[in-house]
């Protein structure tokens, strides 16, 4: 297994490629791609030279370093690669000296977050009809 990080999406198509398979096409949300694509740190994991998971690390107006679009295409599931993208984005944002991570969690796979650290704040909310719970992790 190996992976890159790049910075902007225009860097990063096998992310791209992943994102509209799972979210567009498999899940149909139908506003994926969004500007801060564009200045985010993109990881993406490849199993055999496919590119198999995606997540991005960004930092918004206020300083906070958020964790988003963790995706993993369906023949690669159950391979730990949803928690090894985490694993990636958290210690690119331990290296830009950030000490905590928020994300949005699809309430479905919040238990997966708190295996991972990750504690809910506050109540679900919905993001394109799907219910999401804020979900926040202590880096240091």
């Amino acid at each position: 297994m190996k992976y890159i990080l790049n910075k902007g999406l225009d860097n990063c198509p096998e992310a791209v490629d992943i994102r509209k398979r799972v979210f567009i096409e498999e899940q149909g949300f139908t506003d994926e791609f969004d500007k801060l694509d564009r200045s985010a740190y993109h990881a993406v994991v490849f199993v055999k030279d496919q590119h198999a998971a995606t997540g991005r690390l960004f930092s918004d107006k206020n300083g906070i370093a958020h964790i988003g679009r963790v995706a993993v295409l369906p023949d690669f599931r159950k391979m730990s690669l949803g928690s090894l993208i985490i694993a990636i984005l958290e210690k690119k944002a331990a290296e830009l000296n950030f000490i905590s991570t928020e994300l949005s969690a699809q309430v479905r796979v919040m238990d997966f977050y708190t295996k991972l650290g990750y504690t809910p704040v506050g109540e679900e909310y919905p993001d394109q009809g799907c219910p999401h719970i804020k979900m926040i992790k202590l880096l240091r």
